[in-house]
């Protein structure tokens, strides 16, 4: 019997067009129940009059229900053309139809609990013809949470309301500000009388409550006022860095604090029991929705889901805390001493970065470098505004109803880091020395000595292990090879350059007996005795004990030679052959730009 009654009544208040108080708007009240459509309104009534926009139709409404309200949009009443269902499914789906000789479903969006029968919620519609996009959002929101594009759309110029099966819904459109700005108290049920509640209630949720209702169920969102830029200050404290220069990838790991102020929530702490500060869910205050477009792992926002703290003048602080990897372009030149920049592009869904001005500290924390194993630390973050596009620009784009909207702006931080380099600079720059004095050290021997072959070839062993270990740290496909492996691959070249000198001299001093006396010119130039003093050459007609002969030969006992001329020769142009490698190899070990600081 009840449900007759209030089907009954829902069927005769749908026609009525009460008028009823919302947030401050009187608006055109009606009851729905059952399916089906009666009366119908103009589409363009809620567009300003002096708007220039053509072919486009868009109104906004409060709808109070526990499931299933239905809206048709048409070009003429009773001429059916989109059917939008929002909350169907037991208040779990929402969904656009398309009529064509049949309803059929195009798009459907699961959207939870999006209807209360409790509170009124506030929702709008917009359809575009040129475009072809029918679009519905949450009123105070500037995204659809559900679109669709029609290829052959319909012109929308009504709209009517409906409800399914048993369910009731009441309607609230047409809204106007109201005279008085007074907002219903019928509608919220806050007539003035003794709160007998607060006996029920700690200080701390009488205070949460208050704020709550003062700012209402559709809370203001801060950045939607196009005459006011927020300002909001970013604190990050980076607990991990680390980048894998064999994959360019950066991981970032830490907390964020934001901070903002927000006018809409001030309190006297003497009515609370001196209670200055507030905690409260994400999901009940507005904080940023910042989202890495350069993320390698796509998600909505970078940061976690973490409560919001409020004092009682409005200063509202957020801390979440984030990790995510990025892609980064490296210079492998300073390797192991490198530093690299890495750019984090930043977006926003739900607004404008222009509403919103994002400042970011300049004293960038970091406890990278109290872990004893860390292998990067921060030197510093800086950040600045570009317009670059991003792929949700274009969505922006196409739900924007004025051409005259600002390009689309995007946050760029600039990560700069270094590596942390202790012992990792050691482990290849200290071989790099010891090799090349040790082959250097193989010029105090004769050419036809084992000693100075077997020096070389050792040297050409290690230089070649040690390079193909570094491979392990460095990727082979880089663009730019580090100078510490550019300065190993030198090293072989120069010892190589020595292993085929060293060969033609052993020719020549196996020959000399049956060559002939050197030039004449020649043997007079070094045998001066300034020439003799700066190349350190040994005297002519003296004797010389073959230590090295003895190696060779493995002889039992000392004996003596007679230094020649082509020995006097072959010496002389050891001794030139040394000074130019000495040269060439301080030359590479000052090539590669490398601190006596950093090492010791």
């Amino acid at each position: 019997m009840f449900q007759i009654l209030t089907f009954l009544l829902a069927l005769s208040a749908s026609s009525l067009g009460l008028l009823q108080n919302i947030n401050g708007e009187q608006c055109t009240s009606i009851l729905t129940v059952g399916y089906g459509y009666k009366n119908w309104y103009n589409a363009t009534d809620y567009l300003p009059e002096n708007t220039s926009v053509t072919g486009v139709a868009m109104f906004k409404f409060y709808v109070q229900g526990a499931s299933d309200a239905h809206i048709m949009l048409a070009s003429q009443p009773y001429l059916y053309g989109y059917e939008i269902v929002i909350g169907g499914g037991s208040n779990s789906f929402c969904d656009i139809r398309k009529f064509n000789r049949n309803l059929t479903s195009v798009v459907t969006v699961a959207t939870g609990k999006i209807l209360d029968k409790f509170i009124p919620i506030g929702f709008w519609i917009r359809a575009t013809q040129q475009l072809g996009l029918i679009e519905v959002g949450k009123y105070g929101e500037n995204l659809p949470f559900i679109f669709w594009t029609d290829p052959e759309p319909t012109p929308v110029k009504y709209y009517s309301f409906s409800s399914w099966g048993t369910a009731v819904c009441q309607w609230m459109f047409k809204c106007v500000p109201d005279p008085l700005a007074v907002t219903s108290k019928t509608m919220t049920n806050t007539t003035e009388r003794t709160d007998y509640t607060k006996r029920f209630f700690t200080y701390t949720e009488q205070l949460r409550r208050d704020v709550l209702r003062k700012r209402g169920p559709y809370g203001t969102d801060p950045t939607t006022n196009p005459q006011k830029v927020l300002n909001v200050v970013i604190t990050n404290n980076f607990k991990f860095i680390h980048l894998d220069v064999m994959t360019s990838t950066l991981t970032l790991q830490g907390i964020s604090t934001f901070e903002w102020t927000d006018n809409s929530i001030n309190w006297n702490p003497q009515n609370y029991k001196n209670i200055s500060k507030l905690h409260l869910s994400n999901f009940e205050l507005w904080q940023p929705e910042l989202v890495l477009h350069n993320a390698i792992d796509p998600a909505m926002s970078m940061y976690s889901e973490s409560k919001i703290s409020v004092d009682n003048n409005g200063l509202v602080m957020w801390r979440p805390t984030f990790n995510f990897k990025t892609k980064c372009d490296i210079d492998l030149t300073m390797w192991p001493w490198d530093k690299h920049k890495c750019n984090l592009l930043l977006s926003t869904w739900s607004h404008k970065v222009s509403n919103v001005f994002y400042e970011l500290k300049d004293n960038q924390k970091s406890e990278c470098l109290q872990v004893s194993h860390s292998d990067w630390k921060l030197d510093r973050v800086t950040s600045f505004y570009v317009e670059e596009k991003t792929p949700w620009d274009d969505i922006i784009a196409a739900i924007s109803s004025s051409e005259d909207d600002p390009p689309q702006t995007s946050l760029q931080l600039v990560v700069e880091i270094s590596r942390n380099t202790k012992i990792f600079d050691k482990l290849f720059y200290v071989p790099l020395i010891l090799i090349s004095c040790v082959w250097l050290s193989s010029f105090g021997v004769m050419p036809n000595s084992s000693s100075k072959i077997t020096t070389i070839c050792v040297s050409i062993i290690l230089s070649t292990l040690i390079i193909v270990y570094m491979t392990k740290y460095v990727p082979v496909f880089s663009k730019v090879s580090p100078d510490l492996m550019l300065g190993y691959l030198k090293l072989i070249l120069l010892i190589s350059i020595d292993a085929l000198i060293s060969a033609l001299l052993i020719t020549v001093h196996n020959r000399k007996s049956t060559s002939g006396h050197p030039p004449f010119a020649l043997t007079r130039f070094l045998t001066t005795p300034i020439v003799t003093k700066l190349l350190i050459l040994p005297k002519l007609d003296s004797t010389r004990s073959l230590v090295n002969d003895q190696l060779d030969q493995k002889l039992t006992k000392t004996s003596e030679t007679i230094i020649t001329l082509w020995d006097i020769v072959i010496v002389a142009f050891e001794r030139i052959i040394f000074i130019m490698f000495l040269a060439s190899t301080m030359t590479i070990l000052l090539s590669i730009k490398f601190s006596v600081t950093a090492l010791f």
